[in-house]
């Protein structure tokens, strides 16, 4: 599979670290606000998901407070994202659970929906940023790593009910390989990060997989009940073209 061009925002390591720094400090001076609007809902609970990058890849998890107060605003090219009251910054836990290896590394940072972007972690030399999709309960972004390289994230909320399918691809046509992970949510929806293609989006009918990505799309199944999944992928549009095989399962991650 040859490179495909994400369209999330790469940040540089230091620019993240400061952005960082930014937003803890207002954190701690941030004071409630009021909105002539209908409050709503922002990301809440405990999202799960996974990472995937140049030399790293694992299993993540985000932990939001109990509410985060939130506002519409008027449409933009983000209009499914909700907006928080101005001033609304709040504090996030997260773990990745890296593999293979099994190492855990704990991160924190902010979560503001009126910054661009709206969160951030970071953690023993990772960073991650990213924004929430309120449509479909995804959060999604670019991370760092402490040797510079960078890589794309994802997560769905309910972690509980969330199955994350970690695996590899293969080309078919000398093109090498990677590592292909998928996000299961309780609703059949598909997320996930393949190295090299980026993120992919999908569903699930049965056990029957529908996945497109920047350049291609896959197939296959994938079984809940088993932990198991395979297929195809075809990349017509990504360079010369590309085509091979995947697979993935809950006891790879």
């Amino acid at each position: 599979m040859q490179t495909a061009q994400s369209n999330v925002r790469p940040i540089r390591p230091a620019a993240l670290m400061r952005w960082l720094a930014a937003t803890v400090m207002l954190a701690s001076v941030a004071c409630g606000g009021s909105s002539s609007t209908s409050p709503s809902t922002g990301p809440t609970g405990e999202f799960k998901g996974t990472l995937v990058g140049d030399g790293a890849s694992g299993v993540l998890t985000i932990t939001f407070p109990a509410s985060v107060a939130s506002r519409s605003e008027a449409p933009s090219r983000f209009a499914f994202v909700q907006v928080a009251e101005a001033g609304t910054v709040e504090q996030v836990t997260g773990t990745l659970t890296l593999t293979p290896g099994g190492d855990v590394i704990a991160m924190t940072g902010t979560y503001d929906a009126s910054a661009e972007p709206q969160l951030v972690l970071a953690g023993s030399g990772y960073g991650l940023a990213g924004d929430y999709s309120a449509a479909n309960g995804v959060i999604s972004g670019t991370s760092t790593f402490p040797n510079g390289k960078t890589g794309l994230w994802t997560v769905s909320t309910d972690a509980a009910t969330v199955k994350v399918f970690c695996g590899t691809y293969s080309s078919s046509q000398g093109n090498g390989g990677g590592t292909w992970n998928l996000v299961l949510d309780s609703k059949n929806n598909l997320t996930g990060v393949a190295s090299v293609a980026g993120q992919l989006q999908g569903t699930l009918s049965g056990t029957s997989l529908s996945v497109t990505y920047t350049g291609g799309t896959a197939s296959g199944t994938l079984d809940p009940s088993t932990g198991a999944g395979s297929g195809t992928y075809d990349a017509p549009n990504i360079g010369e073209g590309d085509a091979g095989d995947w697979t993935a399962n809950t006891g790879g991650c």
